[in-house]
C-alpha cells in the first residue's frame, strides 16, 4: 500500500533511527510480531490435523472449505493505518481500546490471522461449531467470538459477511490472533472491496465525495447484500438437493 504524507510523518516523528523512513520502518515493525505469526500457523497446523478432517471426510462428494493463509500477518503498513486512524464504536459498542506504537502487539486482535472459506452458509455452520468444541482451542486459548452473517443491515458497518474467532494465547495473555469463517462469494466481495473502497477509504478519509463521486462505496454494500441472496439461494438448493440424495439412498 502506497504510504501517504500523515503515514510518512508519523514514521519520520515517531520511530526510531534508523527505522524512521518509510523504505525502513517495516524492519521494526515485523520482529514484534513474529510470535504471533509462529502462533497463527501452529493454529493453522492444528486446524488442517484435527478440525477440519472430520468435516471433510463427511463432504468428500463436494467441495467443502479451503484455508487461505496467503497473508497471515498485517502488513506494516496497515499496522501504522490502524495506529494513526482514530477507533471507531458501533451502535451499542464499547470505544477500542486506542492503538499505539507502543501498545499495538496487544491490543490489535487480528496482527496473525486466516480465513476458512466455505462453500455454503450450511458448512459455515458446521465449521463454526467444531471450532466452538474444540477441545484444543479451548484448553490453549480465551475465545470470543463475533458474526456478522446475520446483522440487520440497519447496524451493519461494511458489507462484510464472516464469524471470527479472536483467540488470546491463555500462555501468554495479550498475544491474539484472529480466525475468519465466511462463504466463497463471501470472500469474493470483500477482495474486491478491500481494493475498490476499504483501503480509498482509509487512505482519505475526509475526502469522500471525490473519491467515490459514482457512490461506488455504496454499490458495494449493495452488491453485498445481493450476494448474500445468492447465498442464502444456493444454500436452499443444496438442502433441497442432499435430501433428494438421502431419500434416494434410503429407498
Amino acid at each position: 500500500m502506497k504510504l501517504c504524507d500523515d503515514y510518512i510523518q508519523f514514521i519520520e516523528e515517531s520511530f526510531p533511527e534508523p527505522h524512521n523512513t518509510p523504505e525502513t520502518f517495516g524492519d521494526y515493525l515485523l520482529p514484534k510480531i513474529q510470535q504471533h505469526d509462529t502462533l497463527c500457523s501452529a493454529v493453522i497446523a492444528e486446524v488442517k490435523k484435527s478440525i477440519l478432517p472430520p468435516l471433510l471426510k463427511k463432504y468428500h462428494y463436494r467441495f467443502f472449505c479451503r484455508i487461505d493463509a496467503d497473508n497471515k500477518t498485517k502488513q506494516p503498513s496497515s499496522i501504522i493505518d490502524k495506529i494513526i486512524r482514530p477507533p471507531k464504536s458501533g451502535a451499542g459498542k464499547e470505544m477500542p481500546e486506542l492503538c499505539t506504537l507502543d501498545n499495538f502487539t496487544t491490543t490489535m486482535k487480528d496482527l496473525a490471522r486466516f480465513r476458512i472459506v466455505c462453500n455454503f452458509i450450511h458448512d459455515v455452520d458446521k465449521v463454526v461449531e467444531a471450532l466452538k468444541n474444540s477441545d484444543i482451542l479451548k484448553t490453549k486459548f480465551n475465545i470470543k467470538i463475533k458474526t456478522t452473517m446475520d446483522l440487520h443491515p440497519g447496524s451493519r458497518q461494511s458489507g462484510e459477511r464472516s464469524v471470527k474467532f479472536i483467540l488470546e494465547y491463555k500462555k501468554r495473555p495479550g498475544l491474539f490472533l484472529e480466525i475468519q469463517v465466511m462463504t466463497q462469494l463471501c470472500e469474493s466481495w470483500d477482495k474486491k472491496d478491500h481494493f475498490l473502497v476499504y483501503e480509498v477509504r482509509r487512505r482519505f478519509p475526509d475526502k469522500e465525495d471525490e473519491k467515490f463521486p459514482d457512490y461506488l462505496d455504496a454499490k458495494m454494500h449493495a452488491m453485498a447484500e445481493l450476494l448474500y441472496v445468492a447465498d442464502n439461494y444456493f444454500e436452499a438448493l443444496r438442502a433441497s438437493r442432499e435430501k433428494e440424495k438421502k431419500e434416494v439412498s434410503g429407498s
